[in-house]
């Protein structure tokens, strides 16, 4: 152990090992960190997402709540509360005015804050309405013409007007449960009498706990759902914010995975440079006498300390790394349930520093064994044996199966390891094909000056392609990371641009009147979508239960009516995948355009006939065309449209969405007055909440990047430490015979800078590729190609491997061929 302890740090003084430690460390801290912030990241992001629902978990009912499901909730230890939501009269003196009510038990909410404000004093953060009291929105209140501790009449009940509603977390749940806005307490529905048979009401239990028993029970609810009950999480009842949300997780898969691999190749060239520097020191110790298993001995001593500080240091930077993402990240996670148990993390730094160890280094540590006491007079290497092919494939795939297990994302994993090892076999042979076409196409003639490198690269086609690809994978991953990242950021920031819609109006019927009033007040008012109930009721005429198949999972707009619209040209942000858009004029049977997603769920294609069922009876529809629909976007979007003939004859109110300036506020006022049935919804609050969040994510995968960048910067120079010997033996040579300094750097400039620029030229094509496959099968977002790339990343490429390139190789300047020559 002695020894192995000597030479280990003899090596380490020599800086032979320091890449390959520093690059090992890398790995472990990279997945450590991960590890550590990860978990709590991704729940501090999804409470703050869920502060949007009011809870982790709603169920919504159009009907009372069964006893059965309150007790399932309890018997899983979860904290629960009800809201009740429905429309009526609200009274004072002689005015009326049709408001949305909202009656909260104890506990409301459960995730996110509720806030009130009594004159200039906000009031305590978990206080509710008391019994006989409510809160009103500042536009109730102004349309009542109400002040504090007035009382208004709600149904049989006159309550005190106790403080003005200013902040719900749960206000985007449905149109009904908008603006204007009352907020009462739940014992006081029964003795309002407001809520009669036959009366629409929204019943919601919400829900919130660990994660393991929200599963639970969302798993437990999804198979027992009654007609008119749903489910809805940050995915599914807020979709805006609930897809940036898995876009983020990928990407911090993505990054994660990434660092590891980075690490792992700069490990293996480390790895290589070092045993192919110590073969003549192992021969030499086998004619001293050590056996072949003392040799195996002392080295698996070196690579045991080499795991063990790999682990240690690693582990402690992963960890100081997370508290210092959670301290810049304060703001996004107040109130997340950090978890700093290191148990977990330190066993994700053991397996990452083992199997990355032995899938990376060992495959080229193993020829150190092999050598021969004869290599001291023939300077023979042992041949690669099967044993060298089998360690790295099972350590490639068991760091395949950690990656897994961590990421728990195992297409990225499998599209990233699998997918680029085959990529990276293809391209070390093109890369020797298109070397060996070069050498016989040039290598006879004179080449200029600035070229001299080329004869360097194609001379030695093995090596230099290995340094090659491993550029450009390294400059990929990066690449990859730091051009998705700012996509992903640009396109969350396109969904919610400046001026999108912040209010949506429904139930108009004077469509001229309304579109008149907003434009004398200046605002812009892009459509007005007519809005029938109706029901889908059968597919290729059989009843749609019956029609859909019970393996398919429940669907929401089978248990529910539709809002079905109808326009001439296709809606505004919707593209037309498949199908053709009606003709004009149209006729019975009429054509049906329908949403994609929804017709591959429901098992609908073109062709396919629809009935539907309407208050005024059915209406019979072909289906002519599918729709990709955004439903992230804050416009209205419909399910199924129809042409404006086929419901022609069916009452509609009108829907539309428009954006309000802060200063021209007080236009809402005017049109509340004068349009007092129309449902004015503001969601400029719920767009503020979610241009937030995103800014928080946005902060939080830049701290991932710094581990690609690092891992990115080991890689560069270990691929040019692994050429350098090499290096310094033909300059010494070629110092030998009479070259220049001068001619010597022009030569070595030359090869670095065209290694660098035909790295950057791989890395731009690889770049675009693996673009292009993440953000169609992963990301869902459409490709785009990056012309820039083809220019900058090249000549950045050729630059940066020519300045460190010409820094590592200065002392072969500077030293006199004697010298160089005894050191080779």
């Amino acid at each position: 152990m002695t020894l192995a302890w000597r030479l280990l740090l003899r090596d380490l003084r020599a800086g032979e090992l320091m890449l390959l430690v520093m690059a090992l460390i890398l790995a472990v801290a990279a997945t450590t960190s991960l590890r550590f912030f990860s978990a709590s990241l991704e729940l501090g992001l999804t409470r703050q997402a869920a502060s949007l629902l009011g809870a982790d978990l709603v169920l919504d009912s159009s009907r009372p709540l069964r006893e059965e499901t309150l007790q399932a909730v309890d018997a899983q230890g979860l904290q629960r509360t009800t809201v009740t939501e429905f429309t009526s009269m609200i009274q004072y003196n002689d005015d009326f005015q049709l408001a949305a009510v909202k009656a909260v038990a104890d506990g409301y909410p459960l995730r996110g804050a509720l806030q009130a404000r009594r004159g200039e004093r906000l009031l305590a953060a978990q206080s509710l309405p008391a019994a006989g009291t409510l809160w009103l929105d500042q536009r109730l209140m102004a349309l009542l013409g109400v002040r504090l501790d007035d009382l208004v009449q709600l149904g049989d009940s006159q309550l005190r007007v106790a403080a003005v509603l200013t902040q719900e977390p749960d206000r985007g749940g449905n149109f009904s449960a908008f603006a204007p806005r009352a907020l009462i307490n739940a014992a006081d529905v029964a003795r309002a009498g407001v809520i009669l048979p036959g009366s629409r009401v929204q019943y919601r239990l919400l829900m919130a706990g660990s994660a393991p028993a929200i599963r639970a029970i969302n798993a437990e609810l999804e198979s027992e759902l009654a007609v008119g009950e749903r489910l809805l999480d940050v995915a599914r009842g807020r979709s805006e914010v609930g897809t940036p949300l898995a876009r983020a997780s990928d990407y911090l898969s993505i990054a994660g995975i990434a660092a590891v691999i980075l690490s792992g190749l700069a490990v293996a060239l480390a790895a290589r440079r070092y045993s192919e520097r110590h073969f003549d020191t192992i021969a030499l110790m086998r004619c001293l006498g050590a056996s072949r298993r003392r040799v195996q001995g002392i080295y698996w001593r070196q690579l045991g300390l080499i795991w063990l500080a790999a682990i240690g240091l690693g582990a402690g930077i992963g960890a100081l790394a997370s508290r210092l993402l959670f301290h810049v990240l304060d703001s996004l996670l107040p109130s997340a349930e950090l978890d700093f148990a290191w148990q977990r993390p330190l066993l994700t730094g053991i397996a990452t520093a083992t199997l990355t160890l032995g899938g990376f280094a060992l495959p080229a540590l193993i020829g150190l064994f092999r050598v021969s006491p004869l290599r001291v007079m023939r300077r023979e290497l042992a041949p690669v044996s099967m044993s060298f092919i089998a360690v790295s494939v099972l350590a490639l795939a068991a760091l395949t199966l950690l990656l897994v297990l961590e990421t728990g994302r195992w297409q990225l994993t499998l599209l990233l390891v699998v997918g680029g090892s085959a990529l990276a076999v293809l391209l070390m042979l093109l890369l020797r094909s298109v070397l060996g076409l070069l050498r016989r196409a040039f290598g006879e003639r004179a080449l200029p000056k600035s070229l001299l490198g080329l004869r360097d690269i194609w001379r030695q086609p093995q090596a230099c392609s290995v340094q090659i690809l491993a550029l450009s994978i390294g400059l990929t991953a990066m690449l990859l990371v730091t051009s998705v990242r700012g996509e992903l950021i640009n396109a969350w920031q396109n969904k919610l641009p400046e001026q999108a819609p912040n209010q949506f109006a429904l139930g108009i019927d004077d469509t001229r009147a309304f579109r008149d009033t907003l434009t004398d007040a200046g605002i812009r008012l892009e459509a007005l979508y007519p809005v029938i109930r109706g029901r889908l009721a059968a597919i290729n005429d059989a009843p749609v239960q019956r029609a859909v198949s019970k393996d398919e999972p429940r669907q929401e707009a089978l248990n529910r009516e539709l809002n079905l619209t109808v326009s001439a040209t296709v809606p505004a942000g919707n593209i037309v995948l498949d199908g053709q858009w009606w003709p004009t004029p149209t006729q019975a049977p009429w054509p049906v355009s329908v949403e994609s997603k929804l017709a591959e769920k429901l098992g609908i294609g073109l062709g396919d006939r629809l009935r539907f069922s309407l208050a005024e009876g059915d209406i019979d529809a072909t289906v002519t065309s599918l729709r990709q629909v955004d439903w992230d976007s804050f416009q209205p979007n419909f399910y199924m449209v129809f042409p404006p003939e086929a419901l022609a004859d069916f009452p509609a109110t009108y829907l539309t969405a428009f954006y309000v300036p802060a200063t021209q506020r007080q236009v809402l006022t005017t049109l509340i007055k004068r349009f007092p049935t129309v449902v004015l919804i503001d969601v400029a609050a719920v767009m503020g909440q979610v241009r937030q969040l995103l800014d928080n994510v946005s902060r939080a995968i830049e701290f991932v990047l710094l581990f690609v960048l690092a891992a990115g910067v080991l890689v560069l120079l270990a691929c040019l430490a692994a050429g350098q010997d090499q290096r310094r033996h033909e300059a010494a040579l070629l110092r030998a015979l009479g070259a220049s300094r001068r001619q010597l750097m022009q030569r070595g400039l030359s090869e670095m800078l065209l290694l660098g620029a035909l790295a950057g030229l791989l890395a731009a094509a690889l770049t675009e590729l693996m673009t292009a496959v993440l953000y169609i099968y992963v990301l869902e977002l459409p490709p785009t190609l990056h012309g820039a790339l083809w220019f900058y990343i090249p000549l950045s490429s050729a630059a940066l491997t020519g300045s460190i390139g010409m820094m590592a190789l200065r002392r072969i300047w500077r030293s006199a061929p004697a010298t160089m020559l005894r050191e080779v």
